[in-house]
């Protein structure tokens, strides 16, 4: 591949017809005609000598020489982003920004907290948090819409760096008066007969929660579903209800609600993988590289933490 067939408008159009997977909408989101983005993407194709999409009915998918194009194009738009940060270090005009992506558990206490004390020693890094399930947070890793992303994992994910792993137990969170407040530990089955509020089945906590039932042969029916951890939470303050979550996300919310965490025990029930991720070879912008020594140094002071990093 030669550099100076890589134009820098081509690279750029054809990067987001790959981000958006049509000529129409990447020509929306570009402001500039479908008629011209096409024009770039075929004089690239021909002086590459290679073809980069499929024509189909449902839209425009990546040749192998699509992909590989696109993958150097996101990790070259990184490089480049990364240099002007520094530069602006340098220069004393901006000091760094964090993208981060996350589940939505995290975005209740537990990140606000996390990023409130890193800007108490670098209060001139800016922070933009986007909340969304684990399939996207990998996908805007991958295509370099974000620099590090936190969430919950059960596989690994190709091309995708794990910076800091923790298993974090499964607890079930109840006002401090239920009847099962007391108890040291719980065996899902123990679950049944009370209001039970639980996330979506999308959700990776749901996946891990019901394939735990099946294996053991139980069902277990919530009364409150929601893609909201938020609501969940509320849902045992107004419902006296139960809900399955994990205790790192919500140990804060605990202490401030003075509501009770009962660990799940027994068959299956070993917790839930939470990850800290980035690009696989990318070279992170000094905030970024901060705010992660950061992350990890807070949560290896943390007493029933206990995690890997890499």
């Amino acid at each position: 591949m030669k550099a100076r067939h890589l134009q820098e408008n081509a690279v750029r159009y054809f990067l987001e017809v790959v981000r958006s997977g049509s000529l129409s909408l990447a020509a929306q989101k570009l402001n500039v005609a479908a008629s011209a983005i096409s024009r770039q993407i075929s004089g690239l194709e021909d002086r590459l000598g290679e073809t980069l999409f499929e024509r189909r009915k449902e839209g425009m998918i990546p040749t192998a020489a699509g992909e590989l194009l696109a993958a150097w194009a996101i990790r070259t738009q990184l490089e480049s982003e990364k240099v002007v940060h520094e530069l602006a270090e340098l220069s004393g005009l901006r000091k760094g920004e964090v993208r981060i992506d996350s589940s939505a558990g995290f975005s209740v206490d537990f990140l606000p907290m996390m990023i409130a004390s890193f800007r108490r020693h670098y209060p001139d890094i800016h922070f933009r948090l986007h909340v969304t399930h684990a399939e996207e947070v990998v996908r805007r890793l991958r295509e370099g819409e974000s620099d590090l992303g936190l969430t919950f994992s059960q596989v690994p994910e190709e091309n995708i760096h794990v910076a800091w792993r923790l298993q974090s137990r499964l607890v079930a969170v109840m006002p401090p008066d239920h009847v099962l407040a007391r108890r040291s530990g719980l065996q899902l089955s123990q679950l049944s007969g009370y209001p039970l509020g639980l996330p979506e089945r999308p959700i990776m906590l749901r996946r891990l929660f019901d394939a735990c039932c099946s294996r053991q042969g139980i069902v277990i029916s919530p009364v409150f579903v929601t893609n909201s951890i938020s609501a969940l939470l509320a849902f045992v303050r107004y419902e006296q209800g139960v809900v399955v979550a994990s205790e790192m996300t919500v140990r804060e919310y605990i202490r401030a609600h003075n509501l009770c965490a009962v660990p799940l025990v027994g068959q299956d029930l070993h917790g839930i993988n939470i990850e800290l991720n980035t690009l696989a070879g990318r070279s992170l912008p000094k905030a970024v590289t901060a705010f992660i020594d950061h992350f990890i140094r807070e949560m290896e002071s943390t007493p029933f933490i206990s995690a890997v990093t890499s």
